[in-house]
């Protein structure tokens, strides 16, 4: 029988995950779609985009199922660079 006290190693706290990018195939929510329309938005008011070009963009982001397909829209924006789903 050991009766001598050894070092506890401390146990990491189970918490959630880090916050990262979502991986692409799983399924857009409403606030991802809103946060690419609003970059969509704010593209078009800095005249990056044509009111023609956001219409386009636009439709594809709530006809959008996955994260995925939601990247390609705003790969191309300042701000959807560094702001991907």
């Amino acid at each position: 029988m050991d009766l001598e006290k050894q070092p506890q190693q401390p146990v990491a706290p189970a918490g959630p995950a880090p916050a990262g990018p979502a991986p692409v195939g799983i399924r857009a929510s409403d606030a991802d779609r809103d946060r690419i329309a609003d970059i969509l938005r704010e593209a078009m008011a800095e005249g990056r985009l044509t009111a023609e070009e956001h219409a386009e963009r636009v439709d594809l982001v709530y006809r959008a199922k996955t994260v995925g397909e939601l990247e390609p829209l705003v790969r191309d924006l300042p701000a959807g660079g560094a702001t991907c789903v």
